[in-house]
């Protein structure tokens, strides 16, 4: 099993992104982007997030949760080997 830990974190008016890293994964990051979404009645927001794996800063997946964006990571390096 890879271990992924939090290499960074950035907060902004449009929302958190935090980017994780795994020695095992040298060259692939994942991010999880929280948006703040727009109620439809214009009132408040909620909060939709989204994880995304990149390879060498370049996005090459998309996911709904960390643990299907981590397991696209561990695949690429394992099929690279």
């Amino acid at each position: 099993m890879v271990r992924w830990l939090r290499t960074g974190k950035a907060v902004s008016a449009e929302g958190t992104t935090i980017e994780y890293s795994s020695q095992s994964c040298p060259g692939i990051t994942l991010e999880s982007r929280r948006r703040h979404i727009p109620h439809s009645n214009g009132i408040g927001t909620w909060d939709h997030t989204t994880y995304h794996v990149l390879k060498s800063g370049e996005e090459v997946g998309q996911y709904y949760s960390l643990r299907s964006a981590q397991e696209h990571a561990e695949r690429m390096v394992s099929e690279k080997a």
